[in-house]
């Protein structure tokens, strides 16, 4: 049986980005569609390696399991070892899950050319995929509790889906809050409405909502922790400061990156 390498490389490619956006989507992180692609390519390239002559060993569990680590890696920031193995952990479990499936598929079907079973694999995931995205929390308030220095204050947080801001530097999501929501964290000479009493620490981010392009306040709290449902749960993300209340009676606009779908 022959398969051309460029069919192999794009479907291959295909299911990779499938997987990564599902896992990512089931983690409740964002998808970025640049670092999709990277990673999906290289995982692409791995699968055609495993093919060559005297690189059967690619094709064992271990080197498998290694070459997920590598693309999951490469297609988000992780800022924690735990969240990064709970997410490997759940690519594996869709990896599987899918593999079963296609098996299942082809055997209904009788046996299909391995560039068909990888059609079919393609097809699913991005089927699964598509129908993640659809997805929305059911409950859109949260509780957040926010921990700078020896203060930390316990705030309500609506989740935004229009909250799509991230930090120019680290890349991680940016949370808003009201000035007087996190006032007693923050030093007595800091005054959002005046950027010259900006905090040693703080920074700046630009945001643009309905109201227009405004310049915020920014900073990285010492822990920050989200509670939804019955758990809390720690989350990495930057604080802004609005100088204003903000609208529907929320304390803290919450972005969905930060929600476990």
């Amino acid at each position: 049986m022959q398969v051309l390498l460029e069919g192999f490389l794009l479907l291959n490619a295909c299911m990779n980005a499938a997987l990564l956006c599902i896992t990512l989507r089931w983690c409740g992180r964002p998808v970025q569609a640049g670092r999709i692609a990277l990673a999906a390519a290289l995982g692409a390239v791995y699968a055609a390696g495993a093919y060559l002559p005297g690189m059967a060993f690619l094709r064992g569990i271990p080197a498998g399991a290694l070459a997920s680590a590598g693309m999951l890696y490469v297609a988000a920031r992780w800022h924690s070892l735990r969240h990064f193995l709970n997410a490997l952990l759940r690519l594996l479990s869709a990896t599987f899950l899918l593999g079963g499936a296609v098996y299942a598929i082809s055997q209904a079907l009788g046996g299909i050319a391995l560039t068909w079973r990888l059609g079919a694999s393609a097809v699913v995931a991005l089927v699964v995929a598509l129908w993640g995205g659809t997805r929305r929390t059911h409950d859109a308030r949260v509780k957040v509790r926010i921990d700078l220095g020896e203060h930390s204050a316990l705030l309500e947080g609506l989740i935004d889906t229009g909250n799509l801001l991230r930090d120019p530097f680290n890349g991680l999501p940016v949370l808003i809050a009201p000035y007087a929501a996190v006032q007693a964290l923050l030093p007595k000479s800091c005054d959002p409405q005046r950027l010259e009493t900006l905090p040693p620490g703080f920074r700046l981010v630009n945001v643009t909502s309905t109201g227009g392009n405004r310049t915020l306040m920014c900073f990285r709290p010492g822990a920050l922790s989200v509670q939804h449902g019955d758990k809390w749960r720690p989350v990495y993300a930057m604080v802004a400061i609005a100088p204003q209340m903000l609208p529907e009676g929320a304390v803290a606009l919450v972005p969905t990156a930060l929600m476990t779908v």
